[in-house]
């Protein structure tokens, strides 16, 4: 129900996740050479993504534009995923 509420798409983890890596796969070159070490906030639907030097700077950019979205969240450059999705009904990223 809160997932109506709010607009969420019904998405796994585990989807988001994939779904996440694809896009930054898609743009990691890119990434990569301008801000290797920062995190990046990739909004699934429209593919946007947003940059900062904490993975909170990159989810409070993504969260600005996209209230009521999910969110991808990893280091730039990291072969490691450091969180999967934002919750906007919780305030806080899932790791």
């Amino acid at each position: 129900m809160a997932n109506q509420s709010l607009n969420i798409p019904n998405i796994q983890v585990s989807e988001l996740g994939d779904k996440g890596e694809k896009i930054y796969q898609k743009h990691s070159l890119k990434l990569e050479k301008e801000h290797s070490g920062k995190y990046v906030a990739i909004e699934i639907a429209s593919e946007d993504f947003f940059i900062g030097e904490t993975s909170g700077e990159a989810l409070d950019a993504a969260k600005k534009r996209y209230p009521d979205k999910l969110f991808y969240v990893r280091r730039i450059g990291e072969i490691t995923k450091i969180s999967h999705h934002f919750m906007p009904s919780y305030g806080s990223s899932i790791f």
